[in-house]
């Protein structure tokens, strides 16, 4: 069972480092794509906005929510492009007041939580997992993708794909969300690490280990879908600038 969970915890995180440099990626070079068209920073700006508008209104809606749920008063709510320091654009923003390290971690990982419940709803693998997908080693396994693809077989697959990808890319925390959530992980590390010393950690894989193998595959059929619509935008963004950079005779340098 350890060296299961092991396995499927890889997975996951390398799924969601995937996840993490695609959104990046594909929200540079929505900028880089404007910018050829209109040689206008503020414009690519926009446009890159506009695109990814329902999906920062969620993001930044999640902090709202949850910052209310736990009683945590908020002084602002603002959903538009905010130049900041050096190069960073700023999508939008919720200000908060008091709250004590747990509220504010949850508060800050919020729009990861929501985002990750609406993944699993849209793909419908709350009632029909994707058994062991969630192993990385099981990733080159055409059983485990078939039944992946299922998902493309169900007549209402392209708005839930579009909206899986419209979530995916601003769900992810910005490194102020993570700000508050650090030194709650490093107090969680501390009381497993003490367990662990104690020999309560058998007893807890085995109580929670099959619930922890069942969700972890719930998330990388998730995850794995929100990877592969990003990967697609990914590649039509980048053929979209390759032609406009032979057309135009111009190319976007990224720093």
């Amino acid at each position: 069972m350890p060296v299961e969970l092991v396995h499927r915890l890889i997975g996951l995180t390398l799924l969601l480092v995937l996840l993490a440099r695609l959104s990046v990626w594909i929200s540079i070079h929505l900028q880089g794509i404007a910018y050829l068209l209109t040689r206008n920073q503020n414009i690519a700006v926009l446009f890159m906005f506009l695109v990814l508008a329902p999906g920062v209104f969620l993001h930044e809606l999640s902090h709202w929510l949850v910052a209310r749920l736990l009683g945590v008063s908020t002084t602002g709510f603002r959903v538009w492009p905010r130049r900041m320091r050096g190069r960073t654009v700023q999508m939008g923003a919720v200000e908060v007041r008091g709250g004590g390290p747990i509220s504010l971690a949850l508060i800050g990982i919020a729009p990861f939580l929501v985002g990750t419940v609406l993944l699993i709803l849209l793909g419908g693998w709350l009632h029909v997992p994707p058994r062991g997908l969630s192993d990385w080693r099981t990733w080159l396994s055409w059983q485990r993708w078939s039944f992946l693809l299922t998902f493309f077989k169900q007549g209402d697959w392209p708005w839930r794909f579009y909206a899986i990808w419209l979530i995916s890319t601003s769900m992810m925390p910005s490194a102020a969300d993570r700000g508050p959530l650090k030194p709650v992980l490093l107090i969680i590390l501390i009381l497993a690490i003490g367990g662990l010393l104690l020999g309560l950690g058998p007893p807890f894989l085995r109580a929670v280990g099959p619930t922890v193998l069942h969700f972890s595959d719930i998330l990388a059929g998730a995850f794995w879908l929100a990877v592969i619509g990003n990967t697609i935008v990914a590649l039509l963004l980048l053929v979209v600038e390759l032609l406009l950079g032979s057309i135009l005779g111009v190319h976007v340098e990224y720093s």
